[in-house]
């Protein structure tokens, strides 16, 4: 049986969109209303064609990269200081799947503050007007209060964005928010529980056509979402795909079949997006609560499945992995007359893995311990006894597969992480840049600064990086070494500054903040080396 499916692209963008909303439950739809936002101020601005899909794709799936102990609703979306790390993952992930590179470039300087048009480049690259649309979607969706209906928030709403014109916002992307949000049904939209049927009302998405390879670099993609979020699941998900495909071939299956089942072992945890890291990394053992969080990701990988035409199939298998054949496996409860057998493999293709990688609580198991276990689950009717036979007849070669699959995970794993280390230096020049922005609206009386952060360098955004990624990354460099003694200097320029501030000497106030600009410029300019000595590094590395 061959697979190839012809369907429409928004149905693998919301599948994935409703995954990321599964992160935060307070949250919810959080993903389609930014990406309705975002359609609106795109339509307001003449984006048509393409350029307006990417963005309405990005939009949809800008959180691709946080991870869930990252994603905390406003204080998230809200953050002028906002890491690059997340959304450079997400840049990483998406453009593995080639219906979303160019949402992938969006989704990679989301969080950029327009700072006055200084953040315009970013990383040797223009950052598209897609990531100050989406930037200023996400912001809004901050600021709402979900307790109350949105209409009635909305003047307030418009007038809180409209003071971050220039900059925080772009001011094209501002103007445009401004003329689309004047009508009435813009908020009701926003409440309704039928948006992603409005959204699809605007704008048609286009067909794809995906071949076998390509439905594997989508599931290649869930699943490095996942297993990418703790170095101890980096390469789980790979194993698993080639110990059930491995299995699968051995027993017959046709090759079509077999590569189905690869692609539902990519996909068996994409559920887990809805468990918090401190569940699955945790040491020892789970309360009550932990288990019942950890049990429900099998229930939510089918339920993110199901719906793509053409998936059915792969969803059912993925999600019945922890069924067991005597009734009492989860989250269905199902026996052996409504287990598949493709299900089957996949389950004992997990279970394989598990036992032989290293976990946070154990070192990985040798083939006696491992066939013990096993034996005893096919004993118990938990897992399938032919699929036990073969892999204990051809446990070497299984073996031999899973670790070659975990190895070239672990590699681009690493490569990963790598890349990410250098976009935190973008995230920190941004920082500064907003900081210096927040001081000057402080100083002409139009919001207050929290004293500390504005007199103390190492409570700043900045002094935060730099006493922290910043050293633990960069310390080897000169410029950054260098970068203390003028960041010290600034803060306590400003302590000068906020002293007669609040003691009511504005011209000196003044006086003090035209020192500011030399100060900040050295600092900036040492960034910007640290930066490209980091890459020009990271590069080498690969090479």
């Amino acid at each position: 049986m061959k697979l190839e499916l012809n369907v429409s692209l928004n149905q693998f963008v919301f599948s994935l969109s409703q995954a990321l909303d599964l992160i935060n439950p307070s949250m919810a739809d959080h993903h389609k209303r930014v990406a309705y936002v975002a359609l609106r101020i795109a339509e307001a601005m003449g984006i048509a064609g393409r350029e307006k899909e990417d963005l309405v794709i990005a939009a949809a799936l800008h959180d691709v990269g946080q991870l869930p102990d990252q994603c905390g609703g406003a204080d998230h979306a809200l953050s002028s200081a906002c890491s690059l790390r997340g959304p450079h993952f997400g840049f990483q992930l998406l453009r593995k799947f080639k219906p979303f590179e160019g949402a992938a470039g969006i989704v990679r300087f989301h969080c950029l503050t327009w700072a006055d048009g200084t953040n315009d480049g970013a990383q040797q690259a223009r950052v598209p007007v897609g990531s100050h649309i989406v930037h200023l979607a996400n912001l809004l969706d901050g600021l709402i209060d979900r307790q109350r209906p949105v209409r009635c928030q909305a003047a307030a709403l418009c007038a809180q964005i409209a003071t971050q014109r220039g900059t925080v916002l772009m001011p094209r992307a501002v103007d445009a928010f401004l003329k689309v949000s004047a009508n009435d049904a813009f908020w009701l939209d926003l409440d309704s529980p039928n948006l992603l049927a409005i959204i699809e009302e605007r704008m048609l998405f286009s067909s794809i056509e995906l071949d076998i390879d390509g439905m594997q670099d989508f599931a290649e993609l869930l699943a490095q979402m996942i297993d990418f979020r703790s170095r101890f699941t980096a390469t789980h998900s790979a194993a698993v795909a080639a110990t059930a495909a491995t299995l699968a071939q051995l027993m017959g299956f046709p090759g079509a079949d077999c590569r189905r089942i690869q692609i539902a072992g990519c996909l068996h945890d994409l559920g887990k997006v809805a468990v918090p890291s401190s569940c699955l990394d945790k040491p020892g053992k789970l309360n009550d609560e932990e288990w019942l969080l950890v049990r429900s990701h099998p229930y939510y990988t089918y339920r993110i499945l199901a719906p793509i035409r053409g998936l059915q199939d792969i969803a059912r298998w993925s999600g019945y992995h922890h069924e067991r054949l005597c009734g009492g496996g989860y989250p269905f409860g199902g026996d052996t007359s409504v287990i598949p057998l493709e299900a089957r493999v996949l389950s004992l293709a997990d279970v394989f893995t598990a036992l032989t990688e290293d976990r946070p609580y154990r070192k990985g198991l040798e083939k006696d311990a491992v066939l013990d276990i096993m034996a005893r689950m096919v004993e118990a009717f938990e897992v399938d006894h032919n699929v036990f036979r073969v892999l204990v007849d051809h446990y070497a070669d299984v073996d031999r597969v899973r670790r070659a699959a975990q190895e070239t995970a672990a590699r681009e794993y690493r490569s990963f992480m790598d890349g990410l280390a250098v976009l935190d230096l973008s995230g920190a020049r941004a920082a500064h840049v907003a900081w210096k922005q927040r001081l000057r609206s402080y100083l002409d009386g139009q919001g207050p600064l929290e004293r500390e952060r504005m007199v103390s360098h190492r409570e700043c955004d900045l002094g935060r990086w730099y006493h922290g990624d910043g050293l633990l990354h960069y310390g080897h460099i000169a410029e950054l070494r260098d970068l203390e003694a003028p960041h010290r200097e600034l803060h306590e320029l400003i302590g000068t500054l906020v002293e007669h501030k609040e003691s009511g000497r504005g011209e000196e106030a003044e006086r003090c903040y035209a020192q500011v600009e030399p100060i900040s410029r050295r600092i900036v300019g040492l960034l910007n080396a640290i930066e490209h000595k980091a890459a020009r590094a990271t590069e080498a590395r690969r090479a």
